[in-house]
């Protein structure tokens, strides 16, 4: 799932046009809930993009000539474009990146608000605030960090489930 509104398509299902439900509920606890749930394990994938600093991202370990690769260069190019700065200059977030960025913020504060009146009963927010969003090749990464996460809090995960 990627709520990243005109990189992806909306698609048209019985008159109406849907993109991904993330951009109105990142974290659906409620959801959840509404089907039934009676223990809520929810994951925030949000947690520290918001304030992350724009980095040069790890470079794959062989060429990509991907779909991600060539959306890269395209936002790369198009933002290059728009700005122009000098070598003694920090370079410029591209188009992409800061797109992507208000997209970050915009879901920390809705999963941040959605979570106050709802919150999970276990919450686990791996770290994943270096990897980019494009940077699909790293699923290895997210995976290690996902897995670290929630071997953290396993003991409170096991004693949960044996309550209910």
């Amino acid at each position: 799932s990627i709520p990243l509104p005109g990189l992806f398509p909306a698609i048209k299902h019985h008159n109406q046009w849907l993109v991904d439900g993330g951009l109105v509920n990142p974290v659906p606890i409620s959801v959840c809930r509404a089907l039934g749930a009676d223990i809520v394990i929810a994951v925030n994938l949000n947690g520290g993009l918001a304030g992350k600093n724009f980095i040069n991202p790890k470079k794959p370990s062989q060429q990509d000539n991907g779909i991600t690769h060539k959306l890269s260069e395209l936002a790369m190019e198009y933002s290059g474009s728009l700005f122009s700065s000098t070598k003694d200059q920090e370079p410029t977030p591209s188009l992409f990146e800061s797109i992507a960025g208000s997209v970050h913020i915009i879901q920390d504060r809705i999963t941040r608000s959605r979570m106050a009146g709802d919150p999970p009963d276990i919450l686990l927010s791996p770290n994943v605030s270096d990897i980019g969003l494009l940077e699909f090749y790293r699923a290895r990464d997210a995976i290690s960090e996902g897995e670290k996460c929630v071997l953290a809090i396993l003991p409170e995960i096991k004693k949960m489930l044996e309550m209910a």
